[in-house]
């Protein structure tokens, strides 16, 4: 049994963000079951692929800097109405509910491939970081924080270039948008994750990969809560 079916037995009822109907965390039954998870995914980006496929045509032409991606949900439904609460409406509890799914899926990679020396979140612009209030993707770590002796490293990597809104950019322009969006001071970890929480074509989390192996990091995998 994982932390989330755990905690939510010490809890009082709620509301769910959705439908208004009773949850246990926020988040109903009905609504958690429109959380959807693709059982087939690139290995190396997490992207949908057909049965019977390892990795993407894309991954197989030019690999992405980052050596593998796991993801929990598929940014659709359910999943999609939620994270766009969570970051634009300031409903923390949301990010709560999805912070203790990560914890048992990061328990689950670490089990399998052994712990990483520090997780980096994707880093927000001062401005928008000002605009938001709160970086989601540090909302989203919390518990793995809290039941875990990881490192969250938040200040060796920052954004030095505020973008413009990728999700409204094709593939080559939002490639272009990120170039040279981040700097690190030196780094002298084995392995490391990067987290984010949303990944769409990869560009920002490529540009942030790239960025830490250039700062000494041997290699990097990649984390995220849902995969467009």
């Amino acid at each position: 049994m994982g932390i989330y079916q755990r905690v939510v037995k010490l809890l009082p009822k709620q509301s769910c963000v959705l439908c208004l109907e009773s949850a246990e965390f926020c988040v109903c039954k009905q609504c958690e079951s429109g959380l959807t998870d693709t059982s087939n995914r690139c290995l190396s980006c997490a992207t949908k692929l057909s049965s019977g496929l390892s990795f993407c045509g894309s991954c197989l032409s030019h690999a992405p800097n980052f050596s593998r991606a796991y993801t929990l949900y598929d940014y659709s439904d359910s999943c999609a109405q939620l994270i766009k609460k969570f970051k634009f409406d300031h409903q923390l509890c949301i990010g709560d509910y999805f912070a203790h799914q990560l914890f048992d899926l990061y328990t689950s990679i670490i089990g399998e491939k052994g712990d990483y020396n520090a997780i980096i979140p994707l880093p927000l612009s001062s401005k928008r970081l000002k605009e938001r209030g709160y970086n989601q993707t540090h909302e989203l770590l919390r518990i793995i924080a809290k039941n875990t002796n990881v490192l969250i490293d938040i200040s060796s990597v920052k954004r030095i270039k505020a973008t413009k809104p990728l999700s409204s950019l094709n593939l080559e322009e939002r490639k272009v948008e990120i170039k040279g969006a981040f700097s690190a001071q030196p780094m002298n970890y084995s392995n490391v994750l990067l987290v984010d929480d949303i990944m769409t074509t990869g560009s920002s989390l490529n540009e942030l990969a790239k960025t830490v192996l250039k700062a000494g990091v041997e290699s990097c995998d990649v984390l995220t809560l849902a995969r467009a």
